[in-house]
């Protein structure tokens, strides 16, 4: 490919944008950014290329399926339940490639609006065959993060899901890690440690006049006690109009990805205050004190989560349905019931670890995919012809924030340092005037196997230097009179202090052997 063909110019300025992979993508004309949207140039999608065809012989061959933009989770499932009947049919294993949607606003190259992703879905009679698979499945990702050369964190990530973060400080997805240990967890679904204020002597409940005091705050200052000593009750509408009770610690808040993976209730909302009445409950003033409860998820009554930190501790305060009163002395599962218990609180900076009780801290990474186990709604007939509910996994990878892992993983100040096997083309070629040698040059190497960006324009030799360093592809080679003087062709490895001539009549001899020596 000659550079004058090439589109996409190299940009000497940097660019006003939050973070260097794309201030970098867009330097070295990988992509241009419109209105949010990324445009991959040339250099780009040939890179795009060559990592998806490593991403996609990570795993033992699957069968592939076709899914158009925009195709949700509910479709997948009603798909595979028309196809999937028999357990004669199970195992199986799909591999999709989708473009989703971002749920997130979009942030340059790591998060744009639509991201490019790898699926696997496999249907399992057992668990242990779903979890055989998983673990083989985590185990040729990892070897694909070595091949192209990336270390990512394993995290625990949304619900009932865990996955890989590249922690950067410019990354647009919040974690907390800890300051003593390996844990690490997004910020929506990491766990963490509730400090415990247990004690035998569990208090009488009886009511107490709080007029005015409709928030935890307010309750607090009122009664001269910390906020941990209260509920708070946390009313919330699904998108199947169900109310949902949260109580927790006034101390805390709640994670609505928490609370939507244990009960499977998405598009949660705040609760409106009449609908809160409705069920006898009091703004401001609300707990499960005297409501009817749902003992199981299928009884009637009200679904109410208790998180973790009703049981750390005791003689709590909470609302009485009435306004300007609370009680005191209110201890779980004494004084009232819950349906589930379940972790539902929101970590934050300073919590203790769940794996050591360290402080957690803050951080900041790319989020590059990873495996969810999903609550299956799909039925197929087994050996006596009744029906069983499938064991469903999906393992995800997202092609654009794995580019820009790879960007800042392999770059330095002066531009981009490929890896062999995911550069746009092998070996960037600068002539400086010596067309007909360029040529054979151009003609030697390709008859090798290798590809070349030929850099034929009319500038000086100082402008395809720095473009051949900003590109970055592994190998550069010079043609011009003074190497021909020297012998041949000076050859150089991109990020290495190697440089060397190469005989003319046997330059794409020697880069093989080179190639295969660094591959």
């Amino acid at each position: 490919m000659k550079r004058s063909q090439l589109l996409g110019r190299t940009l000497r300025e940097s660019p006003q944008v939050q973070d260097p992979w794309t201030e970098l993508a867009l330097r070295a004309a990988i992509v241009r950014i419109i209105d949010d949207q990324v445009v991959y140039l040339p250099l780009g999608e040939r890179v795009i290329v060559r990592l998806m065809d490593a991403m996609r012989s990570i795993h033992p061959p699957a069968q592939e399926v076709r899914l158009q933009p925009g195709f949700v989770e509910e479709g997948w499932l009603q798909f595979l339940q028309d196809e999937i009947q028999s357990y004669r049919q199970l195992p199986v294993t799909l591999f999709a490639r989708r473009t989703v949607r971002s749920l997130e606003p979009a942030q340059g190259l790591a998060r744009p609006p639509w991201r490019r992703a790898l699926q696997w879905f496999r249907m399992s009679i057992t668990g242990e065959d779903l979890r055989n698979y998983h673990d083989q499945w985590v185990q040729s990702v990892e070897a694909l993060w070595s091949e192209v050369g990336i270390a990512p964190r394993w995290l625990e990530w949304r619900s009932n899901g865990y996955g890989w973060s590249y922690l950067h400080e410019k990354g647009p997805d919040e974690m907390l890690s800890c300051t003593a240990c390996e844990y690490l967890g997004s910020s929506e679904v990491a766990k963490f440690r509730r400090q415990s204020d247990l004690e035998d002597n569990l208090e009488e409940m009886m009511p107490v006049a709080t007029p005015g005091a409709d928030t935890i705050r307010a309750l607090a200052d009122m009664l001269s006690v910390p906020e941990s000593k209260t509920l708070k009750a946390v009313f919330l509408m699904g998108e199947d109009k169900h109310l949902v009770l949260v109580v927790v610690g006034g101390n805390l808040d709640v994670s609505l990805t928490k609370i939507s993976g244990a009960t499977g209730i998405r598009s949660l909302q705040p609760a409106s205050e009449e609908l809160i009445r409705s069920v006898g409950a009091e703004p401001g003033y609300a707990s499960p004190i005297g409501l009817e409860v749902k003992e199981s998820l299928q009884d009637k009554g009200i679904l109410v989560i208790g998180d973790l930190s009703i049981e750390c501790g005791v003689n709590f305060i909470a609302g009485a349905n009435k306004p300007g009163f609370h009680m005191r002395g209110v201890n779980f599962p004494r004084d009232f019931m819950v349906t589930i218990v379940a972790d539902v609180a929101q970590a934050k900076e300073g919590d203790g670890c769940p794996e050591c009780g360290e402080a957690l801290a803050t951080t900041r990474g790319i989020y590059l995919g990873g495996w969810q186990w999903s609550s299956s709604s799909i039925q197929y007939s087994n050996e006596e012809g009744h029906n069983r509910y499938a064991q469903i996994g999906l393992g995800t990878l997202f092609v654009e924030p794995i580019l820009a892992a790879l960007l800042v993983e392999h770059s330095d100040n002066q531009g981009m340092i490929w890896p062999v096997g995911l550069a746009p083309f092998d070996v960037y070629l600068v002539e400086l005037k010596c067309p007909k040698e360029a040529k054979m040059i151009v003609e030697d190497v390709e008859a090798a196997g290798l590809s070349v960006l030929h850099d034929d324009r009319k500038t000086s030799p100082g402008v395809k230097f720095t473009d051949a360093d900003l590109i970055g592809l592994p190998i550069r080679l010079t043609v011009s009179r003074r190497s021909l003087e020297q012998g041949g062709v000076e050859f150089s490895i991109r990020g290495k202090d190697i440089r060397q001539i190469l005989p003319l009549e046997s330059v794409g001899e020697s880069l093989l052997a080179v190639f295969c020596s660094i591959m």
